[in-house]
Parts: C-alpha cells; structure tokens; sequence
C-alpha cells in the first residue's frame, strides 16, 4: 500500500538548518500538497521522500517499509519534474518505454502499456514525435506518461505545470486531478501556488522556513488558518487583517471598527469566549467574500469606495477600516464606484482571531 509516513525529519546543509522536524502521515490514495514560499524547503522535502537527499535525522516510511537507506531506484516511486526531464532524441513512445527498457520489461507489456497511457493522457496520436515538435502541455503529459508507465506506489510531482501559461494550468489541473480519481494512486506534490494546492489537494502542508505551519484539509486550512501566515498564503486575494482591541457593550464581546460613517461596535459570534481578553489588541481576520453590502435597516460600516477592480462575475472594492486597506468581494450590481459610500457589514460567523504577539489563531 502507498502510505507515507515522514517522522521528525531535518536536513542540514552545513550550519544552514532546512528541515527543522517534519512530522507528516497520508494514507494510501491521498493527494498530498506541500505549498509554501521558494526556499521554504518543500522541494528538499521532497527529495528526501525520492532518495535524492538523505534526512539528517529522522525517518521515511513508504507503505510497510522504512526507506532511508533504500535506493531511489528501488522505492517503487516515480517523479514528474518542473522542466520535464525529456530525451530530446526520442520519440514519445520512446520516451515513455525508456523506464520499461531499463528494467527489462518484455516488448509486448512495453506496447500494452504505452497503448493504455497514451490514450488515457490522450497523446496516443504523438508517439511518433519529439519532444522539440510538443506544445508545453504535450511534452508535461508525456512526462505524465513515462511516470505513469511504472504504475508506482507513490507519484512525486515537483512544480509540474510552474512552466505553463495560465489558461493551460488550469486544464493540466482538471487532468491531474481526473487522473488521480481514476488510479487511486498516492500523490505528494510540490507547489508555490496556493491556487493549485486548494484545488487539488486531500490534504495540505503549509510549509515556511522549514516547519510545517498547519496540516489538513483544504477547508480547514481556508476557513480555520493557524496563524497569520497561513491566513495571508492561502486564498486569492489573501485575507484581510485589521489591528483592533476586544470590548464590551450590552453583554456582548466584540471590536470597535472605525470607518467613514464613525465607529461601530461589532458583537462577535459566541464573544463572551474572549471576555478574558477584554481590552487587549488583536488582529481580526476577514476573507475578502466575508465582508458583504449590508442590506437597508441593517447595522453597517459606512466605507468609502477608494477603487474597484471587475473580474467578471464580482468585483473587488478597496476600502478602509481602522485606518488600514481592506478589499470586499461583492456582486458587480452592488458595487459602488472610486468616492461612494458604502453600507457594508462582516460575516461574524465566519471571521478570526489572531494574536499579535503569537500571531496564532485564538481559538
């Protein structure tokens, strides 16, 4: 079975200190996404779990077996590289029975296998090309395709689509994403783009400076960020954060926002849980979707509009609450235009809050 366990892993490089104590476990068939800025160390990560690198300390369980010492050849693993790692001088077929030749597989189970492939990435009317005559998503499916030709237990994708254009990422996404309902195959794949890790991913490690910031779900990690950083990474636009103090009014706790319309008091859902903090600075947390157009009779912050930006089916407005920039996403008919005022209100059910000193979540 393709499960992968990574026990308190560090890797060093000199005194340079990259993996500072990963602790990850995936059962087999899930899709696991390691997302983070460059030089987080994800790809170091990934390396140890190929064998490429040795872990300074720790250990890398695939499936049943322990696999520090085990070498890369013999992990049962295959990787999908950002740069796609393909022999100019072969043709696609080539190219896909490469792994197959190496290992000695018969000839009649190499064309089996390439059929079966090339149809399922839908290049089966390419095998007779090189690379060099491939658009950028042919020659990534090919790739796909000598990886798939393994039939692993454990898929490493590196960046694999950080080399195409937009409107491709989004269709090799689709296809990534269909393979794995099809296989069932256990995925760890590497990526910068928090886009790609929300849409794709069972299950998600935030990685910066070598720690795992938060592991789980895409929904936990969207809706309940550990902490700042996870809370700024994930989601386009990021999350709003606005300095503010917990207070008292009528029996309830909440904060005190200052807007053009002056300052209004926002209770906060179940706020008697923060009623020990009462006085002190936090930082609340609100997606751009979680601050809406108050209807008519509603209590609501009277914002300026400072700009907008249409995207198609909403609009960003840029405004301020105390003192600081924030964006709302709202439906294009209810969005103002640079200079008018605004009646907007937050979804309390939905916001957080953050430590300033901590910067975690507060629970």
């Amino acid at each position: 079975m393709g499960a992968l366990a990574i026990k308190n892993v560090t890797k060093r490089f000199g005194d340079t200190h990259i993996l500072k104590g990963i602790d990850i476990h995936i059962d087999a068939g899930q899709f696991l996404i390691l997302v983070g800025p460059s030089g987080c160390g994800k790809s170091t990560l990934m390396n140890i779990i190929a064998g490429l690198e040795a872990p300074t300390s720790g250990e890398v369980q695939i499936g049943e077996r322990v696999v520090n010492d085990v070498a890369p050849k013999d992990r049962d693993i295959a990787m999908v590289f950002q740069s796609y790692a393909l022999y100019p001088t072969m043709n696609v077929r080539q190219n896909i029975a490469f792994g197959m030749e190496t290992r000695g597989v018969p000839r009649k189970e190499q064309e089996e296998t390439i059929t079966r492939v090339s149809k399922m990435l839908q290049i089966d009317h390419l095998l007779d090309r090189k690379p060099g005559q491939l658009s950028g998503g042919q020659r990534q499916r090919v790739a796909m395709g000598r990886a798939l030709a393994r039939n692993p237990t454990l898929f490493l994708f590196d960046e694999p689509l950080s080399n195409l254009d937009a409107k491709l990422r989004v269709e090799m996404r689709t296809e990534i994403k269909q393979l794995h309902h099809r296989l069932k195959t256990t995925i760890v794949y590497v990526t910068h783009d928090q886009i790609e890790a929300m849409t794709l991913g069972d299950r998600i490690a935030v990685m910066k400076d070598g720690v795992i910031q938060q592991f789980g779900s895409p929904e936990e990690i969207y809706e309940r960020p550990a902490n700042l950083f996870v809370a700024g990474f994930i989601g386009s636009p990021s999350m709003n954060f606005i300095d503010c103090h917990l207070a008292e009014q009528g029996g309830d706790v909440g904060i005190s926002l200052q807007s053009e319309g002056g300052v209004r008091f926002v209770p906060l859902l179940d706020g008697r849980r923060f009623a020990d903090r009462l006085g002190q600075k936090v930082i609340l947390g609100v997606r751009p979707e979680q601050i809406e157009v108050a209807e008519e009779g509603e209590p609501a912050l009277e914002c300026k509009v400072h700009l907008t930006e249409p995207t198609g089916p909403d609009t960003m407005i840029f405004t301020q609450i105390n003192g600081k920039e924030v964006i709302a996403r709202v439906h294009p008919r209810a969005a103002g235009r640079p200079g008018d005022s605004m009646r907007l209100k937050l979804d309390v059910r939905k916001v957080v809050l953050f430590d300033p000193q901590t910067e975690a979540r507060l629970n």
